[in-house]
């Protein structure tokens, strides 16, 4: 654990006993939270199969006519 986890961990011991309480931390694991943007293009790639090799292709087809 990080150094501030620990101490807030201690000091919230350290006042629970002192006001003769038992608690008990639960260590989860951190879940990543998506940003709205991500969760859009999450969406996009499942809905439409494909997607990002039609994107790729998109893209190639216009950087071909460009030249």
């Amino acid at each position: 654990m990080g150094i501030l986890k620990d101490a807030i961990r201690e000091v919230l011991t350290q006042s629970a006993k002192e006001q003769g309480r038992d608690i008990r931390f639960i260590d989860s694991p951190t879940r990543v939270i998506e940003t709205s943007e991500q969760a859009k293009y999450n969406d996009i790639r499942r809905v439409e199969r494909g997607y990002v090799q039609g994107v790729h292709k998109a893209r190639k087809e216009a950087n071909n006519g460009n030249q």
